[in-house]
């Protein structure tokens, strides 16, 4: 890295004194060695950044932590504090010079990768014929994949391939690797860019490409996910990270159950809605895609006897999860190995080698991929005549369309198994709920769109009613459900407020793309918040308890017609669990159990998955945000005896497990590092996104007038139950849906109340 002229340091001096934060230690290498402790004398902060610098949160600029970095103090407002970034989410500094590698270097491993490629798909396709009886059971629920994703994601392995052949030929160090060490260069596999047209279109792509125009990938289904950090591999491209001192991490199993125990600790705010609604929400921008064999089938890593496939057996992409022979829970039924299947990797768009990225088969904008899916082939099969979806008329009510994958696990007759866009919405019958009341809202508005504007043709009327219902769920994310996630101070700090009109902020420099840290830990404390009994009001005194764990791909209860209205009412009254470490059995010891008398650990899932994207450790984002890093002793005595049982040091904390040990910020639900790194996300998800509702016609080519935006704005969650569930019994509805119907000032309402204000699509009519 070069260092700043002495002419560029006084020029700086003049605007602002020179600050650098204190830290105890920085990330090191760039990012992985710790280096000595040194302090500096904390100076007032900038009223203007040097040099054309943007005063923002620290997460927003991850080169600050690195050593040398010159990042003054700010002011992000009259209440919060930031620093300048000259560099925006780049994770280089400030003059660093990225090498390049020669053509010549990157032909011959490019031969050397086609090789490998070529080994490890034979061994492959010969372990898949051979005739040793896996476990079944635990591949049940995998979703299929396609022969592109297929080839994309052989693909992002053959520029791995590449860059661990030239880390080893040419000495590549870490922090190269880290930096996206090569640049722009002709890589081994470079997907084929997409076809934009000259005049964008006014609604936004099924896909997410063609949205940004000098980055039309950014944001689209099948493309990597991004990194707020470099991440943490052992060999710095793919494999597994490894204990600070060297050894191998605990037993991903080992973690969760010392760590997280089942209990309950309901919230006295928020109810079960809220919830749900965050599951529907993080499937709309986040599906992580297994890797799978040829033809698309699930892959398992552990035999039908509970233990290990054999090393000579196994796929690539396996990293079962040891179980201990003294599980508390597992020991009993001699299971030795839990299923765990890597996630494809995305080549890089710019044809770069670098670091393994994980691919995301959804597209990363706020869309309603789960209602619509993420490519034009699954819309296709959605759409029927009216511009409408495609349903299940069951007696008069309309449910999701059936589908004939195998999946649901009961089968006989009269059971239902529903299709979406997404393919999970069976997982658990208050998820298809979800389904249920979206795809009821796109079909009210394009039947009245037809009633008011009949000249419309079907595909018109279908894409006006889309683009309505993904404003209005792109309205209810960021001005009703994400303020009581992350509370009144971080929503002003990192700017995310709504004005009444029109807002600004787009910025074409900024990438939409969900996280690694996002998708893998910060967006899962939802699990946390999972309550093991869904209560089912039967009457005015009766209520049935009903255990989440028998209804996982199990939504056959969505064809009593009472059903919806009742769940709908007591996810409305019933709270949420509160984010800590608790975790429902449901979860984590019977998820997806289907009939055994075990499941699989979501929890222990969790923190295998993030060590499979490669996240850092949980202080490695306490440093970033500015906050020290904890040692096991900062933590109570009961928890820190149990950090100490599993861990070798604090620096080894996963980054789910320390994000659900901290206390909430101050009126939100998350600690500082989850609500920081959530934050960060929703910001990327507005500020980069072209098609965003509430930006006028300077920014999105599907602007609203301003009339209809200010309709669009009155939708809120309750008006999205009052306008769809059946009305047999749910008659009123508390006007913030979020919160518990309990609370004093949120007691239901009819749904004309003038407290659930109803959109006037009649000023969508042509004129």
């Amino acid at each position: 890295m070069k260092k700043l002229s002495a002419s560029q340091i006084l020029l700086s001096v003049i605007f602002c004194p020179l600050f650098v934060i204190t830290h105890e230690e920085v990330l090191g290498g760039h990012y992985g060695i710790p280096k000595q402790e040194h302090k500096h004398t904390i100076e007032p902060p900038c009223a203007v950044c040097p040099r054309r610098g943007v005063c923002v949160p620290k997460i927003q600029c991850p080169a600050h932590i690195l050593p040398g970095a010159y990042n003054p103090r700010c002011h992000i407002d009259k209440q919060h504090i930031g620093i300048c970034c000259f560099t925006g989410y780049s994770h280089a500094a400030e003059m660093e010079i990225i090498p390049e590698i020669s053509k010549e270097d990157i032909k011959a491993v490019h031969n050397i990768s086609k090789q490998r490629l070529d080994s490890w798909i034979k061994r492959a396709e010969l372990l898949a014929k051979s005739n040793i009886e896996i476990n079944q059971e635990s591949i049940h629920h995998h979703v299929a994949t396609n022969k592109e994703i297929n080839e994309l994601g052989h693909g992002g392995l053959m520029n791995v391939f590449a860059a661990q052949e030239l880390r080893t030929r040419l000495a590549i160090t870490e922090s190269d690797l880290a930096l996206a060490f090569t640049g722009n260069i002709d890589g081994p596999f470079c997907p084929l860019p997409p076809t934009c047209p000259a005049v964008a279109s006014k609604y936004r792509r099924i896909d997410g490409n063609c949205n940004n125009k000098q980055q039309p990938s950014w944001g689209a289904a099948q493309t990597g996910y991004e990194r707020i950090l470099p991440p943490d591999y052992r060999d710095g491209v793919w494999a597994f990270r490894l204990s600070i001192t060297g050894s191998p991490l605990p037993s991903a199993r080992d973690v969760s159950s010392t760590l997280l125990v089942d209990g309950s600790h309901p919230s006295r705010s928020h109810n079960l809605l809220f919830m749900q609604f965050g599951q529907f929400l993080a499937y709309d921008v986040s599906a992580g895609v297994l890797f799978s064999t040829a033809n698309g089938t699930a892959l398992s890593c552990c035999l039908a006897d509970g233990t290990h496939l054999p090393i000579e057996h196994q796929h690539w992409a396996c990293e079962g999860i040891d179980v201990s022979p003294k599980d508390t829970f597992y020991g009993q039924f001699n299971k030795r190995c839990m299923n765990f299947v890597r996630t494809q990797l995305a080549p890089s768009a710019d044809c770069s080698v670098g670091y393994a990225k994980q691919m995301n088969g959804a597209t990363h904008y706020i869309d309603l991929s789960p209602l619509y899916g993420s490519s034009l082939k699954k819309l296709q099969e959605l759409k029927v005549a009216g511009g409408r979806l495609k349903s299940f008329h069951d007696f008069g009510r309309t449910l999701p369309p059936l589908t004939n994958r195998k999946e649901c696990l009961i089968e006989k007759h009269g059971a239902a198994c529903f299709d979406s866009g997404d393919n999970r919405g069976n997982q658990i019958i208050s998820l298809t709920v979800m389904h249920t009341l979206f795809l009821r809202e796109h079909n009210r508005i394009a039947r009245a769109l037809s009633l008011i504007n009949s000249e419309w043709d079907d595909e018109r009327v279908f894409n006006e009613a889309r683009r309505i219902v993904q404003a209005e769920f792109q309205n209810i994310v960021y001005n009703e459900w994400l303020p009581l996630l992350l509370g009144p101070k971080i929503m002003r700090l990192f700017k995310m407020s709504s004005p009444k009109g029109y807002s600004s902020g787009y910025n074409p420099t900024v990438n939409p793309s969900t996280t690694a840290e996002f998708a893998a830990a910060a967006m899962r404390f939802g699990h946390s918040t999972v309550d093991g009994n869904i209560m089912i009001p039967q009457s005015s005194d009766v209520v049935e308890t009903l255990p989440i764990s028998e209804v996982m791909y199990q939504p056959s209860r969505m064809r009593f017609k009472p059903f919806l209205d009742r769940i709908l009412i007591g996810m409305s009254w019933q709270p949420m669990q509160n984010v800590d470490p608790l975790i429902s059995n449901s979860l984590s010891k019977y998820l997806f159990h289907g009939g055994h008398p075990y499941g699989l650990d979501l929890a222990a899932i969790n923190i295998q998955r993030g060590r499979d994207y490669g996240l850092r450790s949980y202080n490695d984002y306490r440093k970033l945000i500015g906050l020290e890093p904890l040692g096991f002793t900062q933590y109570s005595l009961n928890v820190a005896k149990r950090l100490a049982l599993v861990y070798h040091s604090p620096k080894d904390i996963d980054l789910w497990i320390g994000g659900l040990l901290e206390k909430p910020i101050d009126g939100g639900l998350v600690g500082p590092t989850f609500a920081q790194i959530l934050a960060d996300q929703f910001t990327r998800f507005k500020r980069g996104d072209r098609y965003f509702f509430d930006y006028g016609p300077d920014v999105n080519p599907g602007a609203f007038k301003i009339g209809q935006l200010l309709e669009i704005k009155k939708v809120t969650f309750a008006r999205i139950i009052c306008d769809n569930s059946d009305h047999i019994e749910l008659e009123n509805q508390a006007p913030d849906a979020f919160l518990r119907a309990d609370l004093p000032g949120n007691e239901p309402v009819p749904c004309d109340s003038p407290q659930i204000p109803a959109i006037d699509l009649r000023i969508f009519k042509d004129i």
